[in-house]
């Protein structure tokens, strides 16, 4: 019984593997590849059969599986040890096989190039097949197998493909001469004569006629040649007119090359006051520009400019953001706000999802927003908060909110940054919050208290964390320092908040007391009773705040000697109640556990004992710089809006200047367009020109007629001379009539019997010379004579035999 369930299960696990098998090949017959599941699970020697094996689903399949083992970096499976068998495949007529193989030569070709070269003659074979995309498969392959020996072959393969009829294939020489172009560090003796070589394809891919191939040699030219501009100049015109044709990428590349070009070999704009008539050559000083003017610059720059405005729908951010470049960079501040590139560079914001790109696109706006806040005033409330923001892109969005703030929008983006202060949950968004603040406040006087007000009672009700304290003192600070006068009872509140909340952060105190110790000049009177406070808590105060009551005690203390002196004469140190809490403060810091704490004690108290009044004047009471941040004219000195902005993008935006030295001679066009070469004229095609009627073996060039040749049409007669030869043709073609069906199953010849012997038929057909066209037509009388007698005579056996 043992024995009989052993060999059924058997026999069940037998005929499932087979059935799994014979799943496979069922699937690989409705398209999918073969043995998939089950070549899972081979091992190398059964790996290397199937590569060896005639089937090519077998084969396809075996390289899927080494192609995906290289992929996922699986180290159970040593794919190196397949490079023979995986080399023979190259021969495969299956294309999905080959480009595997070629994937997989691409990896291992430099730890073997001397098998590796064995594979060289069979993808050379492949630049005549007439399949452009496998011609390019093969260039690619050449220019990726990195083996300094096949650098003849490469070059003599490009120069051979520079010309083929296919765009796509002169297109891939284009990024193989790039690959030539990064490969050339390698080299050392040839390598002048390798440049010269690349450069001289390069020239001739440039005069192309195919956006396609102008595509990849844009890419080509910015990142081999980029301070060659002078090979722009017989293609900027035609550039500039397939601008749109070209792809995204590329248009990015060419309109960044034609910017520089523009600022090197171009004329500077002049801008004319339409009032006074002044001329002044255009700048980046936006600000310089009167209110009414006129733009006088040169007709290329103005085409290039023209046509930079068809791609203001673009979908690609990168374009958009060479446009806005291209316009900051060649126009005026007006000009790029009425050609709509702000609201595109918006739109791109908002439709795409990668967090990378809606960062550079922030940085972007934030840097035009410098330049001219009306660019995106409109568009100030798509600025606001969203619960998806991460925190770069919430740090600037709120650095361009506080940028945009004006009297008319100053009151709903109030509104936002409180509810950002009190509810958001991210610290870095609420302290960039705090700081847009300050703008808001600059608008109105009556802004300015109410902020005041309420961020002191905020202080007040609610526990802060010590950093989110501190921006609250910093806002505070910033606005009180700019008129300390106007702001008296908010002093006094803060003087309130320092006594009663002694658990406030240290570094918010410390901004506190350095408030107090500026305010020692303006109202001397409240800063002693402050200072008196102070003098009680300061061994229990941190290190900053014991730092700042140092400070302020000094500040105070020269305050009222310049006073003495300047009221009596001379300063009495035993009368002052002042100097006394100094000594004392100063006596206690002498004693400190922070050495930079006694280092400072010792530092001022030798200025005051040494009687040095007039140093200690100049050093304590020097006038600090005001913290308004109206100056927006440049976008490059605000360290504030440096913070945000990465080195690149501000590279990216750098402003070049004009070419100052620039020489133009009159009645001489430096930019006269270069004859294109077009290589579609080589497809061979049939067309109406090309059609032969009578023998249908010779052939043309559809539309060339070019290099002597001579296309005559006279009635129904063509007459067609190309080079040497004469062709003539008949246009005259039977018109086409209605058919009953009778008439349309008349010329089916009758069905045969079974037993009936073949007939074998003999057309004898006599030719002659024909010399003149009478001999010619009868010649053709004849022989249609002939044919119909001989079709009658058909007729007839066919009829005597049935």
């Amino acid at each position: 019984m043992v024995d009989s369930i052993s060999q059924l299960a058997s026999a069940l696990e037998s005929a499932r593997s087979i059935t799994k098998e014979a799943a496979a090949v069922v699937s690989s017959k409705l398209g999918e590849s073969s043995y998939t599941q089950f070549s899972q699970n081979l091992d190398s020697e059964q790996l290397s059969t199937y590569l060896n094996s005639r089937n090519t689903r077998e084969v396809k399949d075996a390289m899927k599986r080494i192609i995906a083992t290289m992929a996922s970096g699986d180290t159970s499976l040593n794919v190196e040890h397949f490079f023979a068998d995986v080399l023979k495949n190259i021969t495969s007529h299956d294309p999905k096989v080959k480009r595997l193989v070629y994937v997989y030569l691409l990896r291992f070709a430099e730890r073997d190039p001397d098998l590796a070269l064995l594979s060289v003659n069979s993808i050379q074979k492949l630049l005549n097949d007439s399949d452009q995309e496998l011609r390019c498969f093969a260039i690619k392959a050449l220019c990726d197998i990195k083996i300094q020996s096949l650098i003849p072959i490469i070059i003599y393969s490009l120069k051979k493909a520079v010309s083929d009829p296919s765009a796509l294939v002169r297109a891939e020489v284009a990024y193989g001469l790039l690959k030539l172009y990064r490969w050339k560090t390698s080299m050392d003796e040839d390598e002048i004569d390798f440049l010269d070589t690349i450069e001289s394809l390069f020239k001739d891919l440039l005069c192309d006629s195919e956006p396609r191939v102008i595509s990849s040699c844009i890419i080509l030219f910015q990142n081999a040649f980029p301070n060659k501009l002078e090979w722009l100049h017989g293609h900027f015109r035609y550039y500039c007119k397939i601008l749109k044709q070209l792809d995204s990428w590329s248009q990015s590349s060419l309109i960044e090359l034609l910017i520089k070009y523009c600022k090197k070999y171009i004329q500077t704009p002049i801008i004319i006051d339409t009032i006074t008539n002044e001329k002044q050559l255009i700048s980046n000083d936006y600000t310089s520009l009167p209110v009414s003017y006129e733009i006088d610059m040169d007709s290329d720059l103005s085409f290039f400019l023209n046509q930079v405005l068809l791609l203001k729908y673009s979908c690609n951010p990168l374009v958009i953001m060479s446009c806005c470049n291209a316009f900051y960079q060649l126009s005026t501040a007006s000009r790029f706000k009425d050609s709509r590139f702000p609201e595109a560079l918006f739109r791109v914001y908002s439709i795409t999802e990668s967090e990378g790109i809606r960062v550079t696109i922030l940085q972007s706006i934030l840097l035009y927003a410098r330049i001219d806040i009306t660019l995106f005033c409109n568009q100030s409330q798509h600025f606001f908060l969203l619960p998806t923001d991460q925190g770069k892109t919430a740090s600037l969005k709120l650095e361009i909110l506080s940028i945009l703030v004006n009297k008319s929008n100053v009151k709903k983006i109030l509104h936002e940054l409180k509810y950002y202060i009190l509810y958001s949950q991210s610290e870095q968004t609420i302290l960039t919050s705090i700081d847009a603040l300050i703008e808001c406040a600059n608008t109105s006087l009556e802004l300015e208290n109410h902020i005041m007000r309420w961020l002191i009672k905020i202080m007040e009700s609610t526990q802060l964390s010590p950093k989110v304290l501190d921006g609250f003192v910093n806002v505070i600070r910033k606005i009180i320092i700019t008129n300390p006068l106007r702001h008296m009872k908010i002093i006094l509140k803060l003087a309130n908040i320092l006594e009663t909340h002694s658990d406030m952060a240290d570094n918010a105190r410390a901004g506190l007391i350095w408030l107090f110790g500026e305010m020692t000049k303006v109202e001397f009177r409240i800063c002693p009773d402050i200072l008196r406070r102070l003098v009680t808590s300061f061994t229990s105060e941190g290190t900053e705040s014991r730092n700042a009551i140092i400070l302020f005690a000094a500040k105070l203390l020269s305050c009222e000697i310049d006073k003495r002196i300047e009221l009596d004469g001379e300063f009495n140190r035993i009368d002052s109640m002042i100097a006394k809490m100094y000594d004392d403060i100063i006596y206690l810091a002498k004693f400190d556990d922070e050495y930079d704490i006694r280092d400072r004690a010792r530092y001022i108290s030798s200025i005051f004992e040494s009687k040095r009044y007039q140093i200690a004047t100049l050093l304590f009471q020097a006038p600090k710089p005001t913290t308004r941040f109206n100056d927006r004219d440049s976008i490059y000195f605000s360290q504030k809006n440096n913070d945000f902005i990465e080195n690149d993008i501000k590279e990216y935006f750098n402003y070049i200047p004009w070419n100052e030295n620039l020489e133009v001679e009159e009645g001489f066009d430096i930019r006269e367009p270069t004859a294109l070469k077009d290589y579609n004229r080589y497809k061979k095609s049939i067309s109406s020109n090309a059609f032969i009627s009578k023998n249908n073996i010779s052939r043309s060039f559809a539309g060339d007629t070019s290099n002597g040749d001579l296309d005559v049409s006279k009635g129904d007669v063509s007459v067609s001379v190309m080079g040497d030869r004469t062709i003539t043709t008949s246009s005259s073609t039977p018109k086409y009539r209605l058919q009953s069906l009778d008439d349309f199953f008349s010329d089916i010849p009758p069905k045969k019997s079974i037993h009936q012997p073949k007939v074998k038929r003999t057309v004898i057909v006599e030719e002659e010379d024909s010399s003149s066209e009478e001999g010619t037509s009868s010649d053709d009388e004849e022989t249609s004579s002939s044919g119909e007698e001989t079709a009658s005579s058909d007729d007839d056996s066919s009829d005597d035999s049935i």
